[in-house]
């Protein structure tokens, strides 16, 4: 699903192709610039071609467009986007350019582009942007043309390589590691920047910690997947791309986007090799954003959206179930009477209420307003369940005519224990028959029926 900005409905590859279209064929400086934020990073194909703000785009770009004026003809020739966090995208383009070289000539040249972006005051903004050109000199099968750097000893000392391995080391946005294609993968490398986001002080540490095998550095409970991702991955190709925890030398865990790819080590042995980032800030805030969707705002419980989902798949593996309604009588009165605030308050002690008398694995939600449900599953003893729910009724009743005495206030129930399997539409139809029994006849009481 394309995602759009909610103020203007851009989309983010309708962003990315609007910053292309100015920037190659129109070749305006202000409207290209339009699109980024301030504090872009933009790095280019030529080595002075870095700018970490928008002001040092500003002149990268004026720059060029002094020197090469004419519209810079272009297509995609391949696309994709990836939702790193809610409200952040990287995109990936593959370009074939095509440019004057002289009169009546034209070259082509293809670039591979990487942008970023973020949701800012309801507009989608580039805040990154690399572009780079497919080297000739790398091998299928490589990370990078090491073999070029190697076998040019006649031009490039040792001295030199390894300063040329370390800048590699330092471009890159995580850690490396690598290990064998054999039961627990055997360690064979493992770069500085890997060791700093474990906590390693020395590869021999890090070595002698896990055993020798890179399987011990992952998270006990995610290894199965990432055998079996990895196992996928690699049969329907070379490379693979998967999310999981990696234990730190404290024996702590962060999780980290792990991205690699087959291939052969220098003694001829089959292994896979990753770039592994930190991304435990994101997960920690999709996950904190995913409790905030399924909560009530107020009380803190399951909101009816995911109440309904919550009941749905424990409805799936439960053999009999007790689900029942609750309502605030003339709760409304309690607003009137001494204010919303105070309200709130009664809504916040009752459910405290609530949770102190079910079961933990019971799923308490709030349907909206004064009206709450429980569904307890696989329960045997509903006679058990009844009478605590009518000692909820009494406590509610004693708390409210203590601190709330003008509401007259009362809690009823009512609800259905059943082993049929139900959808949750049918749940709520009856039970809420069953309550609305109860708040015909006399209320304050709590009625189940057994159907």
């Amino acid at each position: 699903m394309e995602y759009r900005c909610e103020e203007n409905g851009r989309s983010v590859r309708t962003v990315v192709e609007t910053f292309l279209h100015r920037y190659f064929w129109q070749r305006d400086v202000e409207s290209t610039l339009a699109l980024v934020s301030d504090t872009v990073y933009s790095i280019g194909t030529g080595e002075g071609e870095v700018a970490m703000d928008k002001a040092a785009m500003r002149c990268l770009l004026e720059q060029e467009t002094a020197l090469m004026s004419d519209p810079i003809g272009y297509e995609i020739t391949g696309y994709s986007q990836r939702q790193r966090a809610p409200g952040v995208w990287d995109c990936y383009c593959a370009l074939r350019l095509h440019l004057k070289a002289a009169e009546e000539m034209r070259a082509e040249y293809s670039i591979r582009l990487t942008l970023g972006m973020h949701e800012q005051d309801g507009r989608l903004l580039l805040d990154t942007l690399h572009a780079s050109e497919p080297s000739h000199s790398q091998e299928e099968g490589e990370f990078f043309p090491i073999r070029f750097i190697s076998e040019g000893s006649g031009q490039v000392n040792l001295k030199t390589q390894r300063e040329l391995l370390e800048i590699i080391e330092q471009i890159m946005p995580g850690g490396i590691v690598g290990g064998y294609l054999e039961s627990g993968f055997p360690l064979y490398v493992a770069n500085n920047r890997l060791l700093q986001m474990a906590g390693y002080e020395s590869y021999q540490e890090f070595e002698e910690d896990i055993e020798g095998l890179v399987i011990n550095s992952i998270h006990p409970d995610d290894r199965e997947l990432v055998n079996r991702e990895l196992e996928r991955s690699l049969a329907e190709g070379d490379q693979y791309e998967i999310e999981y925890r990696m234990l730190c030398r404290d024996k702590s865990s962060i999780w980290v986007h792990d991205i690699g790819r087959r291939t052969v080590a220098l003694d001829g042995r089959p292994a896979v090799i990753s770039v592994l980032t930190d991304i435990s800030e994101q997960v920690y805030r999709t996950a904190h954003l995913k409790r905030e969707a399924a909560s009530d705002p107020l009380t803190g419980i399951y909101n009816r959206k995911a109440g309904e989902e919550q009941i749905r798949h424990a409805m799936q593996s439960c053999a009999s179930y007790l689900f029942v309604m609750f309502d605030l009588d003339n709760f409304k009165k309690v607003n009137d009477t001494y204010g919303h605030q105070q309200g709130d308050a009664v809504l916040n002690a009752f459910v405290r209420q609530m949770l102190h008398t079910f079961r933990r694995t019971d799923i308490v939600c709030r349907l909206g307003g004064d009206e709450f449900a429980v569904f307890i599953p696989d329960l045997y003893d509903v006679q058990a369940v009844k009478t605590k729910i009518e000692a909820l009724i009494g406590s509610y009743q004693q708390m409210m005519e203590t601190g709330w005495p003008s509401a007259r206030a009362a809690l009823s129930a009512g609800g259905i224990y059943s082993r049929k399997p139900r959808c949750f539409a049918e749940l709520y139809k009856l039970a809420d028959d069953v309550l609305y029994e109860v708040k015909n006849e006399e209320k304050g009481r709590a009625r189940i029926r057994e159907i």
